[in-house]
Formats: structure tokens, sequence, C-alpha cells
């Protein structure tokens, strides 16, 4: 009897054994990583949401640039209302002329200024817009307009290049100080523009909404650029202008 039991726990150490055996062969090993540095170790992270909004670069000079942030400027607020991202390159005192060759001038810290056409490059490295903005030229009032019209067309004729699939939107030059005033960029300026082959640009003109009232409460003390409430109102502008224009805002 005593030789039957010792047998039976023999067994079922033996057993044991077996089943122990099977279990290290069985279960599945992790699977070391070997990192000879940190970019070596893969790390799986949850997939980051991207934003499905158009982006809309918007090129400009200091006039509404916005008083601090580039979010105060009122084609940023208007982009906001339209569901799009802001992009803003904003030069104090540039234009499609001014800025540029003719008459350079120095933005402090050893940087020159640069006209729109010369900035577009350096802006196709940096971001892809579905949207083109150009809103200037109140600066270049000292340009005869025949050379005006051609430094424009060659600007906006670059942009169509560089971003062939982009829709263009053109700002009629205009200060909200004195809306009715066209600049010299009369009605025919703007239609021999527009009618330029392959261009295919949307031309608005925001501040033209204004004209016949009086905008002083809209300026800031020198009376020449928008304050605060005065970016408010063009951002309502140039939303309505875009939305009367076929740009639908994006929900």
């Amino acid at each position: 009897m005593k030789r039957i039991r010792w047998l039976d726990r023999a067994l079922l150490a033996l057993t044991i054994l077996v089943i122990a055996g099977l279990g290290f062969v069985l279960w599945p090993k992790p699977t070391p990583t070997i990192a000879t540095k940190p970019g070596d170790v893969q790390i799986d992270r949850p997939p980051l949401l991207v934003e499905d909004r158009p982006t809309a670069l918007f090129v400009t000079d200091s006039y509404a640039a916005g008083i601090g942030l580039a979010e105060n400027y009122y084609g940023c607020r208007a982009a906001v209302r339209m569901g799009w991202l802001c992009a803003l390159s904003a030069e104090p005192g540039t234009g499609y002329v001014s800025g540029g060759p003719a008459n350079r001038f120095d933005l402090g810290e050893g940087e020159k200024s640069k006209s729109f056409n010369e900035r577009l490059p350096g802006l196709r490295k940096m971001t892809h817009p579905e949207i083109v903005v150009f809103d200037g030229g109140r600066s270049d009032d000292f340009v005869p307009k025949d050379a005006e019209f051609d430094v424009m067309l060659a600007t906006l004729t670059e942009a169509r290049r560089l971003w062939p699939a982009s829709k263009i939107v053109f700002i009629r030059p205009r200060i909200l100080s004195d809306p009715a005033n066209d600049l010299g960029f009369d009605d025919e300026f703007i239609a021999n523009l527009q009618a330029q082959p392959d261009l295919n640009i949307v031309v608005v003109d925001p501040i033209r909404r204004f004209a016949g009232m009086n905008t002083s409460g809209l300026l800031t003390d020198k009376g020449t650029a928008p304050n605060q409430p005065g970016e408010i109102v063009l951002a309502a502008a140039l939303f309505d202008s875009l939305s009367d224009n076929g740009f639908a805002p994006k929900t």
C-alpha cells in the first residue's frame, strides 16, 4: 500500500511538471525592445485629431493687421467665422510695390522689407492654403496706376502659379476713414484685373459698405487705422462679402 501511494505521488508530480513545461512553451513570450537611443523606442500613441478645416493665407500690410495679436486682424476674425484656419503674413508699410526694390526700408533688427510678391516663395514653403487673400495697395499711392496694375497682375499670377488649386481673393484697397474713396483703383482698373485670362480671382470690397457713414468712432486716435471696434465691424463686413461671393461657412 505504501509503495502504491508513493507511485501515485510520483505520477502526480510528473504530471504537474509536464503541464508546467507545456505552459512555458505555449505561453506567448514578450518581445524584448532594444534601444540604442531614445528615438529607437516605439511608443504607441492614439492618433492625433486632424483639423478638417481649410487654411486661409492673408498677405497684407499693417493697416488692419490687428492690435497686438494676429487674432485681432479683421481677416482672421472673419476666417474664424467662416470656419477657416488663419495664416497671416503682415509687414508694416508694404504692398504690391511698397517695401520692394523700388523703396526698400528697414523693419528693425537688420530685417529689410519685402513686397507681397517677394514674400510668396517663402510662404509657399510654410503653408499650403486652400484660400489666398491679398489685402493691400494702400501703401502704393506713390505708384502710377499703370505700373501698379502690372505689379498687381504679376503678384496674383505668381500666387496662381504657386497655389494652382487655391481660391485667390483680392480685397479692393480702401481705407476706413474714407470708405467711398477708391484710392485710384477705380471700377475700370478692377474690371481689367478680373478680366485677365487664367487668373480666376474673387474681388471683394468690404470697406465700401461703410460709404456715407461716420466711421470716426471706428478709428484709432490718429484717425487712420481701425481700432478694436473697427476691426470687429470690418470682420463682419468681410464675412458678408465672402458669403456674397460664394464662400460658404464651414460648420
